[in-house]
């Protein structure tokens, strides 16, 4: 039975594979930094390591940023090119996928990072490919990490 977290982060509701999660920091302090490339919109350190905090705000198509939460969460998510995070409201749940409906997105509606669609409780949540996001959002900020695991044998 695959489960899904659904996340809320401003008028973005999201949801992932729970098996992506590695964990949820709740109050974690992220650190703007000048000059972060893509979508990157801070970074916050998780066991001596730096982790891109995504900027959301692009999958909407919004010109701006959403707010980071300073008590929100903080969803770790693991990737093909390494561990992303990504804020969220302090609202989310973990369900089971029968508990919904799943839709996946056309190439017409298709738009950055959503694979699909997530009904549950007459909410819709936009199915995140975590891979995806993790190497378009990110551009340029793994190559300048010392130790980016497995990311580093994308360059």
């Amino acid at each position: 039975m695959r489960r899904l977290g659904l996340f809320q982060c401003g008028e973005l509701s999201f949801a992932i594979s729970l098996l992506q999660i590695q964990k949820i920091l709740q109050g974690s302090r992220s650190y703007r930094l000048p000059r972060l490339p893509g979508a990157v919109s801070a970074v916050l350190v998780d066991n001596d390591q730096l982790v891109p905090v995504l900027d959301l705000g692009q999958i909407l198509g919004e010109a701006g940023q959403l707010d980071l939460k300073a008590n929100g969460y903080q969803i770790l998510v693991e990737s093909e090119y390494g561990t992303v995070a990504l804020p969220a409201d302090l609202t989310g749940r973990i369900v089971a996928e029968q508990r919904g409906v799943l839709s996946t997105t056309t190439v017409k509606q298709k738009c950055l990072g959503v694979i699909g669609k997530f009904v549950y409780q007459n909410e819709e949540y936009n199915i995140l490919d975590i891979d995806f996001l993790a190497i378009e959002m990110t551009q340029g900020f793994w190559q300048n990490q010392p130790d980016t695991g497995g990311a580093r044998r994308h360059q």
